[in-house]
Order: structure tokens, then C-alpha cells, then sequence
């Protein structure tokens, strides 16, 4: 597998408070559980591993570590993170050992917990640090949700100094396809709107897989219907590999077509008769037709005496 290791550092965590309004303390991190120490490309996991995390050092309450890019899965990726395109890491699916709500240990902004012990399942690529998909849920370490954060969001709505959460401005009827309470808060609307994203990915991935699944068993009753055809002496090498272009994707078609041919006789081996192309796979009857069957009896008796017998 190609890879390529950045000259550049990444800085992972820090004690800063997060999007959602708590935070994870740097001296709490158990690094030596992020093990494998990977990352996905914007958190999308269903796409495969991006980076693999080396040199990690701590400066003060900053960890930094520098990323071996999978070029073979993303061949840009290396030259995209270089270039200041993607030029942030994010935590993923954090693991919360434990924590605490004790306002003394809050600093200014923080509205939620206080992570005190944690690691992380992955640190992703991003184009902007501390996103809504890696930090959205703390989870313990069978990776059961332990919260949704839905109380974190709650405390930045109530909070007046904090900006207010969009309202969504759903007509009942948009709440009641969604299975939701006329009094539903932008939270309960995001929760419901990210488990249907989430279906809908699951989904899409399921319709591909059978459509893959599908094409794959189609072109082996395709090559299935060929082989036999070729075996039973109705197709010559040429008219296989014809009918393998314009019958791709439409085996019932093809062995109606094949089912309906004759029996050919195609070319004889060592020691018979070596015969003109344009007699090859005729039949006894094509070349009487033809007015071609006195010369093959005339010139190339072997094969007349094939035709005949067949």
C-alpha cells in the first residue's frame, strides 16, 4: 500500500472548549488506548482510512501529531493537505472515561461537562476543526452512546450568551411526517434529522451493493451462456466476443438467442483439411445454398466429409 508521511504537524487537542460547549482535557487523553491510530477524511468512515497518526508530542496543553497519508485510497489527499485545504484534525467518536459538571473547573464559554478521562476511536482530516459529526456524542467503551450531548445543546439555547440555535420553522404537517411534537425543540428536530440522513446513507450503500451484486451475477450467466455456446459449437471466438458487448446486462436475451442457433463446424485440427475463412462455421446446408458445397467436396474432402456426417 502507498503512503506518503507529511512534513507538517497537526494539532489534535487541546483544553479549549468545543462547538458543543464542553471540553476534553489534554492531561486526561489516554493516548496509548487510540490504538490503531487512524483517521478518516472528514469523518466518513464508510470511505476507509485516510491517515495513520505517528510522532505525537505534547507543548503544554496541545497534542500534536503528524499524519502518514493513505495515497493508494486517497491519491490527492497528500497534496490537498499540503496545499491548506484540508489543514485541521477533529477527535472522533470520543470514549468518556469520566467527567464532571463541577463549575469550578469551567473556564470562560464552557457550558457543559468537563471530559476528564477520554480517548479517542479516530482523528480525522477536516476543513474545519471541532465539527458536529465528531463531537456529537460521547460514548463509553463498548461503544454504547453514553449522551447525545441533547443536554449541552439545551444549556446553549437557555443560555443568553450564547448565539441561539436556528429555529427550522417546521409546518405541523412537516412535524408530523417526522413523527414530531408541535412544541419539538431545534434539538429533537436535529436528532430526527440526522438518524434519516443516516438511514438514507445506509440506504443508498444497500441499493449499490445489490446493483454491484446484480451486474456481477448477470456477467457470469453471460460468460456461462457464451462457454456453453462455444462448447455446443454454435459460436465461433469472434461471434462471442460480439455477442459478449451487445448482450451485456441481458442474459435471458442471449440464450434465446444462442438456443435458436445450429451446430457449426468450426475450424479442423492437425492433419485435415486447412480450409478458406470464408468456409468457416458453414454448415452442410449454408454451402449447398451457396453453391460453395462443390468445391468443398472437390477441395477439401476431410471437411466435406465432416459437414456431411454432422
Amino acid at each position: 500500500m502507498a503512503q506518503q508521511k507529511l512534513n507538517k504537524e497537526y494539532c489534535l487537542t487541546d483544553n479549549s472548549v468545543n462547538v458543543y460547549g464542553y471540553r476534553l482535557l489534554t492531561e486526561g487523553l489516554l493516548l496509548d488506548r487510540f490504538k490503531p491510530a487512524i483517521g478518516s477524511l472528514m469523518h466518513d468512515r464508510d470511505d476507509g482510512v485516510a491517515v495513520r497518526w505517528e510522532d505525537f508530542r505534547f507543548e503544554g496543553d496541545k497534542l500534536y501529531g503528524t499524519p502518514v497519508v493513505n495515497v493508494t485510497k486517497f491519491p490527492d489527499l497528500a497534496q490537498q493537505m499540503e496545499d491548506g485545504f484540508y489543514d485541521a484534525a477533529s477527535c472522533g467518536k470520543i470514549v468518556a472515561l469520566e467527567w464532571s459538571d463541577d463549575p469550578s473547573m469551567k473556564i470562560e464559554g464552557q457550558i457543559g461537562i468537563t471530559v476528564t478521562k477520554w480517548f479517542p476511536r479516530e482523528i480525522a482530516i477536516v476543513d474545519i476543526p471541532g465539527n458536529f459529526s465528531s463531537l456529537g456524542c460521547l460514548y463509553d467503551e463498548t461503544d454504547n452512546v453514553l449522551m447525545d450531548l441533547s443536554d449541552n445543546k439545551q444549556h446553549i439555547i437557555n443560555n443568553q450568551n450564547q448565539t441561539q440555535m436556528p429555529d427550522l420553522n417546521l409546518t405541523p404537517e412537516q412535524k408530523k411526517l417526522l413523527d414530531l411534537k408541535d412544541d419539538a425543540t431545534p434539538d429533537q428536530v436535529g436528532v430526527v434529522l440526522t438518524d434519516l440522513v443516516d438511514k438514507a446513507k445506509r440506504t443508498d450503500k444497500a441499493e449499490k451493493d445489490l446493483l454491484d451484486l446484480k451486474a456481477e451475477t448477470t456477467g457470469k450467466e453471460v460468460e456461462a451462456i457464451l462457454t456453453q455456446g462455444m462448447t455446443d459449437r454454435k459460436l465461433t471466438k469472434d461471434l462471442s466476443d460480439k455477442l459478449r458487448v451487445s448482450y451485456n446486462g441481458n442474459p435471458t436475451g442471449l440464450k434465446d438467442l444462442v438456443d435458436g442457433m445450429h451446430a457449426q463446424v468450426i475450424v479442423s485440427g492437425e492433419g485435415s483439411d486447412t480450409i478458406p475463412e470464408k468456409y468457416v462455421g458453414k454448415s452442410f446446408n449454408d454451402l449447398y445454398l451457396s453453391g460453395d458445397l462443390a468445391d468443398v467436396k472437390k477441395n477439401y474432402p476431410d471437411f466435406y466429409k465432416t459437414l456431411k456426417k454432422d
